[in-house]
């Protein structure tokens, strides 16, 4: 996810027709899925990116196998490192490499897309998967990526709150039929429609309170991004208390959805959240993970700005032990038994509305090590009391 989810200077969308809370109900029991892939060729010697990409595939296939809830997939642009900015055809191959589980979108950058082609092109993956997908929506914080699809930064939010109104509308079995000041669309149906009647859940992100009242205005759930702390990230590079971060972000969820006359007893909240699992414990664990975490750490202070001089040298061999053990805190690491007691918190914190996109994919961890990680994560997910 991503810096940024303020406000705009883009006036509200005259809006008609755009029924908000339409989809279907996001699922009911604490959750707890795997992702983000971003499908990255990056440190795999000998391996193509066609390998790579099939080799994720069969790592979301091994989700369902294992038990898992769902499978997550994320979107940038232009970076040298393959990352994917083609979500949705990842997440139709996803779909049909399992049966099962959600395969969601976490999350597409929302003011790049054609409201119409977004709409067409996940009511078509709903359709294939049987109608199992879930799509997050962000605004996007990355200058080269607005440039890049001649977009204006200043129009992200405008872009977005029209953008949903148009999914919304399309999905609905009347015509389209919306004036605002970025898109005007009218007179046509747009097909296929999603499986369920009541479309596909919106997911949305952000973290400041602006972002987050929008959340409870537009989406049907909120994604909130443990993995990386925006509101100190940009400053330090690294990240304050988990617990804290999500009490705060459950609270102030909790409050806009109220505000918007929505209950706030049982909150659709997704989480993601960072580590790896190894049979031999958080040691072992973090001895696979850092290479790859602290490449995750790098491009993000490249993304928000830090000077390179600041985290030129974050690379496992030459941080210090107390860096290391900075970063340690920032995932959660070991066996199933290590991890539980912080998945029995979160959803202490959040209530068992909870679902956690737990990334142990990460990019230069072998698959094997990765597919490890994956088989220890469906034996935590059988434990965790409550679960459907």
């Amino acid at each position: 996810m991503a810096p940024g989810g303020g406000t705009s200077g883009d006036a509200q969308p005259t809006q008609r027709g755009c029924p908000h809370h339409a989809a279907r109900a996001v699922g009911v029991g604490m959750k707890l899925g795997l992702g983000v892939f971003s499908g990255e060729a990056v440190g795999a010697a000998g391996l193509s990116h066609t390998d790579l990409l099939r080799e994720s595939l069969d790592e979301m296939a091994l989700a369902e196998e294992v038990g898992l809830d769902s499978v997550w997939i994320t979107e940038h642009h232009f970076l040298e490192s393959g990352y994917i900015g083609s979500v949705l055809p990842y997440a139709a191959a996803a779909a049909v490499r399992s049966s099962r589980i959600t395969v969601g979108i976490s999350v597409a950058l929302a003011p790049l897309y054609d409201p119409i082609r977004l709409a067409e092109d996940a009511a078509f993956v709903d359709q294939l998967s049987g109608g199992r997908l879930e799509l997050g929506l962000a605004l996007g914080y990355r200058d080269e990526e607005y440039a890049g699809y001649g977009i204006e930064r200043k129009h992200r939010v405008g872009r977005t709150e029209e953008l949903c109104a148009l999914l919304r509308q399309s999905w609905a079995n009347a015509p389209v039929d919306f004036a605002g000041r970025h898109f005007e669309r009218s007179g046509f149906s747009v097909y296929p429609k999603p499986v369920s009647p009541r479309g596909i859940p919106i997911l949305m992100g952000g973290h400041v309170p602006a972002a987050i009242d929008r959340v409870a205005r537009l989406a049907d759930a909120f994604i909130m991004d443990g993995g990386t702390d925006s509101d100190a990230f940009g400053e330090a590079g690294t990240n304050r208390d988990l617990f804290d971060r999500v009490e705060s972000g459950a609270r102030l969820y909790r409050e806009a959805r109220e505000r918007h006359g929505l209950s706030g007893e049982r909150l659709p909240f997704y989480l993601t959240l960072g580590g790896f699992l190894h049979a031999d414990g958080p040691d072992a664990a973090w001895q696979e993970l850092q290479h790859g975490y602290m490449l995750t750490r790098r491009t993000y202070a490249d993304w928000y700005g830090l000077p390179a001089e600041s985290w030129s040298h974050w690379h496992p061999e030459t941080m210090s032990d107390a860096e290391h053990a900075q970063r340690r805190t920032e995932v959660v690491l070991g066996t199933p038994d290590d991890v539980l007691p912080t998945i029995e918190r979160l959803r202490d914190i959040v209530g068992d509305g909870l679902h956690v996109m737990f990334r142990t994919r990460y990019p230069g961890v072998s698959h094997d090590a990765t597919a490890a990680s994956i088989r220890l994560l469906g034996e935590l997910r059988s434990t965790i009391p409550g679960t459907p």
